[in-house]
């Protein structure tokens, strides 16, 4: 029988890890797109994260994971952005099956990957208003400006393929994991107990 202090050493260390191979698939595997973005593999990690993790660790970790993406690519304006949309895109998915694979977490992959879609969307806007503000205008003026918000709409394809691309991965990934028990070999005592 496995302690508290055991269980919970082993969450974070999975919980660094997972955040770490989001790092490194979201920041050295990735596809240039036309708005100046990149497609990358890191998201299909934080799904994964989340079919293993509590919500708070995978939320953190997705969190993390993705800010240190953009730290070291230099996109420091979207590193609380970042944070914030990981996190939330590890919410919708969960843990307590036996399997990874389950057809609610394939369901998931929908939710988040609206939540990509609109949270980069969002921060887009933001990005932008700020750049357009004046001293007659203002952040506000810019904000509510009907032209921001559908200048801001150039990244939505880009993201939506971003999203697509994570949910094939995803299911792909999931499925290779599930035939390999993994998640039983990993963390035995959270399926099904959950």
């Amino acid at each position: 029988m496995k302690t508290h202090t055991e269980k919970t050493l082993k969450l974070l260390v999975l919980s660094a890890m997972f955040a770490a191979m989001t790092t490194v698939l979201t920041f050295f595997i990735k596809i240039p797109t036309a708005g100046g973005g990149y497609i990358h593999l890191g998201d299909a990690v934080i799904y994964l994260a989340a079919c293993f993790l509590p919500t708070p660790y995978a939320m953190l970790s997705a969190g993390v994971g993705g800010a240190l993406s953009d730290l070291f690519g230099g996109y420091f304006v979207y590193l609380f952005p970042t944070f914030l949309i990981k996190a939330l895109i590890a919410l919708p998915f969960s843990r307590t099956a036996e399997k990874i694979l389950t057809s609610r977490n394939a369901c998931m992959v929908l939710p988040a990957g609206v939540i990509t879609v609109a949270g980069y969307y969002l921060t887009k806007v933001f990005l932008l208003a700020f750049d357009q503000a004046t001293t007659s205008q203002g952040f506000w003026g810019a904000f509510t400006n009907p032209v921001t918000w559908g200048a801001a709409l150039e990244n939505i394809p880009e993201n939506t393929i971003q999203a697509v691309g994570s949910a094939v991965v995803f299911l792909v990934a999931a499925f290779a994991l599930d035939k390999a028990n993994l998640k039983q070999k990993l963390l035995p005592y959270t399926a099904a107990k959950a």
